[in-house]
């Protein structure tokens, strides 16, 4: 027992100091999206617009419905004596005894039977607020997805370059190697060296770049996860393909890149346009509002009250009433005819919002297929250059390893392969980032 209890002390006593000193976290892309799901802050944002707007469409509700107030109070008089006298005309008269306490109690109700359709408008408007806040939900939920998409990505993409520069460079080095074994033999000339060592350097040089431009973008990731960008992270291509066959390069290209067929698709899919539109339909219902301040308004009203200097005699001192009241606007200082226009700025201001976005979206979606085509075209293009690049280096190593071949040639046909397969590297995932952008753009990123 004593045995387990100091293997279990050791073992939690690691894990504490490898947590101190952060352990390296392996993410894959769904669990990055799923994480942003729950920690982005833009997410709390629209959450609590939802629960602003559910509380709004409540109190709009409440309009429907009858208000009740109840009011009780205590009085005290502290210089009774006092109360007792009187003087009328210089002559000072006692008077019969007062009461100090005095009690108090009412309740009343009221109800609104007509105001001009003012509460209808505003239980309408609370309504497409509350719409409208969900659809903005909805479409934060795509903006942050998308964002993890490009993120994750590009930092996937620039660990594949990371790795290619390494991998090239760990080349370089046993061909240094092999290069001053050959000239110590006599065989190669210095230049011969030198210019492999000024090559090595250079590729050193890409891996620094590549390494920064990889932390950066690892710290934009996590950003966009809603994590600190401090943490140490490696990212896995689990969920990336690594290929795509002419098949399904096809069957994508012929749901979503024929323009006419997919527009439609397009404006009603967009949660942010669903959005504007609801905001739209609540403005109308404010001026509705607004113009009910025109009419007259009609409510009911009762209530009991009673008053007396001991806490007794409620059926006696008790006073029941009921009773209408009507209100008739006759000059309100023209603010209902600012609010009316002030309602139709704000119509006019929507629309206007909504044929922007409109033509933005239609722009957005042009471009996404365009991207889409340019991407498949650079799946093809990068996959022929890596194929002649291949070969052509293994050419100029044979060349040049019998000496039909100078070392700036074999040096040339290396770069070129290194290039053609960094190429293809940001083809791949450029090419899966399109298609994300599409279906973004398209509305249907979430349900993919």
């Amino acid at each position: 027992m004593k045995k387990v209890f100091i293997l279990f002390f050791l073992f939690y006593g690691f894990t504490l100091i490898a947590q101190e000193k952060g352990q390296t976290q392996v993410f894959t892309l769904s669990e990055c999206l799923k994480i942003a799901r729950q920690k982005n802050p833009r997410l709390k944002v629209a959450e609590a617009n939802i629960s602003t707007a559910g509380a709004e469409i409540t109190s709009a509700f409440g309009n429907f419905l009858p208000s009740a107030t109840f009011n009780m109070g205590y009085t005290r008089q502290l210089n009774v004596e006092a109360g007792q006298k009187i003087n009328i005309g210089g002559q000072t008269i006692v008077v019969g005894k007062i009461e100090p306490n005095s009690y108090n109690m009412s309740l009343s109700l009221n109800y609104n039977l007509f105001d001009g359709f003012n509460r209808e408008a505003q239980y309408n408007s609370a309504k497409e607020k509350l719409n409208s806040a969900f659809s903005s939900y909805s479409q934060t939920i795509s903006e942050i997805e998308i964002g993890v998409y490009r993120a994750y990505i590009n930092a996937l993409r620039l660990t594949k370059i990371l790795e290619a520069r390494r991998k090239d460079f760990e080349l370089g080095q046993k061909e240094l190697e092999r290069v001053r074994a050959l000239f110590e033999a006599g065989s190669i000339p210095i230049t011969n060296v030198l210019s492999q060592e000024a090559e090595l350097a250079n590729k050193e040089i890409l891996i620094i770049q590549a390494e920064n431009d990889l932390k950066n973008a690892k710290a934009v990731l996590l950003s966009s996860m809603g994590m600190e960008p401090d943490i140490n992270i490696e990212i896995s291509e689990k969920d990336i393909p690594l290929e795509y066959s002419e098949e399904e390069i096809t069957q994508f290209r012929s749901q979503f890149v024929v323009l006419e067929k997919v527009l439609p698709k397009v404006l009603s899919n967009r949660k942010d346009l669903l959005a504007l539109e609801q905001q739209i339909t609540a403005s109308q219902a404010n001026l509705t509002i607004a113009r009910a301040n025109y009419f007259p308004t009609l409510s009911a009203y009762g209530g009991w009250s009673w008053a007396n200097n001991e806490f007794n005699k409620f059926s006696e001192l008790g006073r029941s009433f009921v009773g209408l009241a009507l209100r008739v606007p006759i000059f309100e200082n023209f603010k209902t005819n600012y609010q009316i226009e002030l309602a139709k700025a704000q119509i006019v201001e929507l629309e206007t919002q909504k044929l922007q976005l409109v033509q933005n979206i239609k722009s957005q979606l042009i471009q996404a297929i365009n991207n889409l085509d340019a991407a498949e075209k650079q799946l093809s293009a990068t996959k022929k250059s890596v194929e002649a690049a291949e070969k052509n280096f293994q050419s100029a190593r044979e060349r040049y390893n019998v000496g039909s071949a100078s070392v700036t040639d074999y040096l040339l046909a290396n770069n070129l392969l290194v290039n053609a397969q960094i190429n293809q590297i940001n083809a791949i995932y450029g090419y899966y980032l399109a298609q994300k952008e599409l279906l973004y753009t398209i509305g249907l990123l979430t349900n993919k």
